[in-house]
């Protein structure tokens, strides 16, 4: 009887070998985010942004399958040129040079980030990483409240709670500019800014 329990209970629990591997389903394929980079960059306050929240959360999402466009408010470039110079450098390159200017975005001066991240968010059905509640816009937005997605740093760790995702960072900005370029391009990241 136990021996009859012990093979059930190996032939319930092992895992079943395929003739061939599987080719590897990434977790994240066809899913759309748009980041809000400024927001995401300021988790600790305006007076220590930290560019490398944004390029790590957008490698991430990128290496599993997901589709990124990522907006920064049209101020960002002064808050990263006043706090940490090493940073400006990196930031000017994401937002100027391909293939990098094609995911992340500058809104033009004179409007504010939301509108687009909202806006091309509702267009793609995409997800939005954001701690903004974005209250202003949510009567005409009420989609927001179930496709939000927060985002906090615990022990050096980027986590998304609700992606059941934690994000080991690397030490500086460029770090991840190498590793962004080597991802494949994914159409529909491109988002037209008139």
């Amino acid at each position: 009887m136990k021996s009859l329990l012990a093979r059930l209970t190996l032939r319930l629990w092992s895992p079943a070998s395929p003739a061939e591997p599987a080719a590897k389903t990434l977790p994240m394929a066809g899913q759309h985010f748009v980041l809000d980079g400024t927001n995401i960059a300021l988790l600790h306050g305006p007076v220590k942004p930290e560019l490398r929240y944004v390029l790590a959360l957008t490698h991430y999402l990128c290496e599993n399958g997901a589709t990124v466009c990522c907006f920064f408010d049209a101020n960002t470039p002064y808050r990263f040129r006043d706090a940490r110079s090493e940073q400006w450098s990196c930031f000017e390159q994401v937002i100027t040079e391909q293939p990098w200017a094609e995911t992340f975005r500058l809104v033009p001066s004179g409007t504010e980030a939301d509108q687009w991240i909202l806006e091309l968010a509702k267009q793609q059905g995409a997800a939005v990483v954001s701690n903004d509640r974005f209250r202003d816009r949510a009567k005409s937005h009420r989609w927001i409240w179930k496709r939000r997605h927060g985002v906090r740093v615990i022990e050096g760790k980027l986590v998304l709670a609700s992606l059941s995702a934690f994000i080991e960072l690397l030490p500086q900005p460029e770090d991840y500019l190498h590793l962004l370029a080597q991802l494949p391009a994914k159409p529909g990241a491109e988002a037209e800014m008139t």
